[in-house]
């Protein structure tokens, strides 16, 4: 059940009229619209899973379908978008089995970005991603990327303060301030399994010391990688559509809480990625097969070593300090591909009527 049986200890407490971010052994780190299914769970406990399943479900039917009809895609990279939605364990336990509520900001996000490309709006797209943030709070990392008119991006980015605020100032008035507990859980845990930072802080780095000073600067490695995005996205140098999977690719490279679960939420932006790029007369293949690599990554992780190490426990334990690294070189190259490749000139130009407007 994995935190599928943790959210229950949460939901129970909203039903009861506690308070869901109560310090309990299951500590709640997530935002209040998590807190609203509590009311399907008061119906049926599986009900939730069936949201959670289903979002993954629309994700991959759609953008499979979505890819099929493409006629620039070949027949063999067809069958392995096919395969890695379809075959992979990553996104059947993920979903079917351990429940994680990803799943659902992954389609939040995934709607929000198609609203965005498709058509151009922003608007209800940033009131998507709000919905997302106020579930879990990576899909904020996106919001630097919804316009490069300086303008609508404050305007946009007043939009998603106020939706934030007001929907925070009915929480307190619900349960009170406790929801910040949220926010210290999500930047105060230990570098989880596929973060470089587990490696980093584990018995394979050489240096203790260097690996403190290291973890210590996690989030300036966070901004400045996000950061570099934005500015090359700012100038024009790379699509609207990169930016959003690059950016996210910035963040799991150096994020200290890389849980398996976020992958959902990449994995749908990259759905989103496959839409554009390859409306393009020379789509980005490196970087399209370069994710699939790591699609394949999390099936054999998912698949394979864990159940045959009994989760990486006992004598296999040190498999646990090691698994960062290799996600780690898979996220690097990605990012790589992704911001080696040019811009259209026909993104330069829609570049320069945005900001001209």
């Amino acid at each position: 059940m994995h935190d599928y049986a943790l959210y229950f200890r949460h939901w129970d407490l909203v039903l009861s009229g506690g308070d869901p971010w109560k310090k309990i052994e299951a500590a709640n780190a997530y935002g209040p619209v998590y807190n609203l299914f509590a009311w399907l769970y008061q119906i049926d406990h599986q009900l939730p899973k069936l949201v959670f399943v289903s979002s993954w479900l629309f994700i991959a039917l759609y953008s499979m379908y979505v890819f099929l009809m493409d006629a620039r895609a070949s027949v063999v990279q067809k069958w392995l978008f096919f395969i890695f939605w379809f075959f992979n364990p990553f996104f059947i336990l993920s979903t079917a089995f351990y429940g994680f509520n990803d799943s659902f900001v992954a389609l939040l996000v995934f709607i929000a970005l198609f609203l965005i490309l498709q058509y151009k709006n922003r608007v209800v797209g940033i009131v998507v991603i709000a919905l997302g943030v106020l579930t879990k709070l990576y899909p904020l990392f996106l919001l630097p990327y919804v316009s490069r008119n300086k303008q609508q991006l404050l305007k946009f980015s007043l939009i998603f303060l106020f939706l934030l605020f007001f929907t925070y100032l009915v929480t307190y008035l619900v349960w009170g301030g406790s929801f910040a507990n949220a926010f210290g859980k999500a930047n105060g845990r230990d570098p989880a399994l596929f973060s470089i930072m587990r490696f980093v802080n584990g018995a394979y780095f050489p240096s203790e010391f260097l690996a403190q000073v290291i973890i210590g600067l996690t989030n300036l490695f966070v901004l400045l990688g996000v950061g570099y995005v934005f500015k090359l996205f700012w100038n024009g140098r790379i699509e609207q559509h990169t930016a959003f999977l690059a950016g996210f690719t910035m963040l799991l490279l150096f994020y200290k809480a890389g849980q398996q679960q976020f992958y959902l939420t990449y994995f749908a932006i990259f759905a989103i990625w496959c839409m554009w790029e390859f409306k393009k007369e020379t789509p980005n293949l490196k970087a399209f097969y370069s994710i699939l690599v790591l699609g394949l990554w999390f099936a054999v992780m998912a698949g394979l070593v864990y159940p045959l190490t009994h989760r990486m426990e006992g004598e296999y334990l040190w498999l646990r300090d090691l698994i960062g690294l290799p996600t780690f070189v898979i996220l690097f190259v990605t990012v790589y591909f992704l911001l080696k490749s040019p811009a259209d000139k026909v993104v330069e130009e829609s570049f320069l009527r945005e900001t001209n407007k």
